[in-house]
This record gives C-alpha cells, structure tokens and sequence, in this order.
C-alpha cells in the first residue's frame, strides 16, 4: 500500500532528525517512568509491566542520535517548513515519558506531505522485540487530504512484545483533512501513543480513532488550536473484548478566538475487559468566541467488564460556550424486549441494539462505503461474534 503514497513520502534527513533530538535531551534527562501516582496513568497498571518480558529496560535512556555526513534523500518539502515544524513540535510535544521516548528511539522521522484528496493507508507489523516509530503528516496551506491509517500487529510467541509511538498531524492554514485511524493488535501487545494535531488559521480537522484488540493500550490525544478560525473533531469507537484494557487520554486546547472543538467518544466492552475515557476542554483567559464540547458514551454487555469516563473543563474566559456530558449503562431493557415481541430472537435483539450504538459514529465518516463496512464487521465480530 506504501506505493500509493508515491513521492509523497520520505525520511526526514538524519542530519536535521539529529538535530531535533539533540534539542529535546535535557528535557529527556528530567523525565522518568511513569507511575499511578501522576494522574494520567493513575488507571493504567504501569508498575505491573514486566520489562524484562517486553524486552526493554526503562531505566538505560538510549538515544538514536548518528552523524551523518552526508543526506541519504533530498527532502520534498522546504527546509523553512521544516524549520517551522520542529519549532511547533519543541513547543507542544507533551513532556511525557513515552512520547519522548517515541521520538529519541525511533529509527528515524517519517514525513508524509497529504495534499489534495490524497488517501494514504499505511500498513505495519510487529515481531517479538520493541518497535519505536514517529511519523509526522503535513497538509499544506489550502489543501484538502483524506489519511487512513490502517495499523496491524503480528506476533506468534506467548510472550508480550512493546510499541511506543507518536503521529503528528500539522494543518497549515486553510487546509482540512479527515483522519480515519484504525488499529488492529495481536492479544499480545502492549501500547504507548501520542497523537498530537496542530492546526493553525481557518482549518478544519476531523479525526476518527477505531481501536481494536491489544493488551494492555494507553493513548495521549493532544489537540492544539492554535489560529482563529481553526475547528477540530474528534470521534470514534472502542471496542473491546477478552482481558482489554485501554486508556485514553484526549484533550482540546484552545489557543485562539473563534475556535471550535467537540470530542464524542464511544466505548463498548465485553467479557473481562476495561476502557478508560478521560477528556479536558482548555480554554484560557480572555479568548473570544470559543465552543467546545465533549461526550462519552460507554455500553457494557457483560458484568465483568468495566467502562469508565471522566469528563473534565478547564475554562479560564468568559466569551465561550462548552458542554459535557457521560453515560455509562447497559443494553436498554425496554428496546431489547420491544424486539422481542417483534419476533427477534435474543441474539437478533442484541446484535441490532449494538449496531445502532456505534454505527452513527461510522456513517459521519467521509470515506468510502467499503471503508464502513469493514469497520462495522471489525466491531461486529468483535462483540457479537462474525455476521
């Protein structure tokens, strides 16, 4: 599928890579392993990871930083757009172990330049040892582009295997994109990412998150609106199923007047499994016109499973309109027995019920037909077995 991308994908010259890094290294050196005590990972069970068996020690703080004499690719996009890109990145990298992580260990920064209804699937696969990636997509001023990430693991060992990983999605002025990013995990891995959206004047930005399988998931959503005029969209679906566990982190900062932002996130789990949603709306002092809202709505289908949501508001002006808001239940009781006496069976009834939970999510999303239904068929099978 990388043959889609064409030119529009490179490496990032090693030489500014190191660069970059080299700037990032004493704030690396303060950093450390999280722990439940921080509030970000106060339910993700860090101090039970057993590092040995994931094959990484997080005390040795490595750092890929080579010299190179010469580039190994010419970059396709200009060095002042670079230049500018780094300096957004040293400003709002989140100081988090991980993502840090993600950025010194990754064996090198891929660059995707997403212009004009461009559609870039990206595929990859995991062995037994750790994997580290930091991907980086731009879509230049005035452009429209459609990214797809389509995320895979393979792993056949009984033990666990690690991925930490960071994607930063730049929204020049003028530009809108829709990220649809669907992760599909072996029952083996255990997950560290940062999605980090920058997106500066009059841009619009919708990213749709569907992740599936994994064992233990811990994500860092950072939005950042930093023009007037800028909208950002955030949805998506977890699906979640045997001993699954994910935690999600998702926040919307607002750095300027007549911004919009809206998270609606749904959760469905099952069997033994246990999702996490936390999500903050940032406004600070004396922005205009701004409107942010933010929704979680979780559905257990098992007693055993666990969904949690902790909506949070950081609203520091005046001139703003934001909402929130969180469920967590069960399958309706009086429209599962309402199709009952329709004449569906149980199973019928069920499938149906959790069908329309979920599938609003998938029909807001703009891209092709096929696309949808193997999402739908993805939670599907998932939940309620395959069709």
């Amino acid at each position: 599928m990388n043959s889609l991308l064409n030119r529009q994908q490179f490496t990032i010259d090693p030489k500014k890579r190191n660069q970059f890094c080299r700037s990032l290294i004493q704030t690396w050196e303060g950093l450390s392993l999280p722990t439940e005590k921080e509030e970000s990972y106060r339910k993700f069970p860090i101090s039970g990871l057993d590092w040995k068996e994931l094959g990484f020690d997080p005390k040795e703080k490595k750092t890929k930083i080579e010299d190179f004499s010469n580039s190994v690719e010419k970059d396709l996009v200009s060095e002042t757009i670079l230049d500018d890109i780094f300096v957004l990145l040293q400003q709002y990298l989140p100081k988090d172990y991980f993502s840090y992580l993600s950025v010194l260990q990754s064996p090198g920064i891929e660059f995707y330049i997403c212009e004009d209804g461009l559609v870039t699937p990206i595929d990859s696969s995991l062995g037994d040892e750790p994997k580290f990636s930091f991907r980086i997509f731009y879509v230049p001023k005035g452009k429209f582009s459609q990214i797809h990430l389509k995320t895979q693991t393979n792993h056949n060992s009984d033990s666990l295997h690690l991925k930490s990983g960071i994607d930063v999605f730049i929204s020049d002025k003028d530009s809108h994109v829709e990220i649809l990013d669907e992760e599909n995990y072996d029952e083996d891995l255990v997950q560290f990412r940062t999605v980090l959206l920058l997106s500066k004047e009059n841009t619009s930005v919708k990213y749709h998150h569907f992740p599936f399988g994994g064992f233990r998931s811990k994500l860092l959503l950072h939005s950042h609106l930093l023009g007037n005029g800028a909208e950002v969209t955030v949805d998506g679906v977890s699906a979640l199923g045997k001993r699954n566990l994910k935690d999600l982190d998702m926040e919307m900062h607002h750095h300027a007047d007549h911004t919009t932002s809206k998270i609606t996130y749904k959760a469905i789990v099952t069997d033994r499994s246990h999702h996490v949603f936390t999500g903050n709306l940032i406004i600070p002092p004396n922005l205009k016109k701004v409107v942010a809202h933010q929704e979680s709505f979780n559905l257990s289908l098992n007693k055993k499973a666990r969904a949690e949501a902790n909506p949070k508001l950081e609203v520091l002006a005046e001139d703003v309109s934001c909402t929130h808001g969180a469920t967590v239940g069960d399958i309706d009781e009086e429209q599962y027995f309402y199709l009952l006496s329709r004449g569906l069976s149980p199973e019928e009834s069920k499938s149906l019920l959790v069908t329309a939970f979920y599938g609003e999510t998938i029909h807001t999303i703009g891209f092709n037909e096929e696309v949808k239904l193997d999402l739908e068929s993805s939670i599907h099978t998932i939940l309620v077995g395959g069709k």
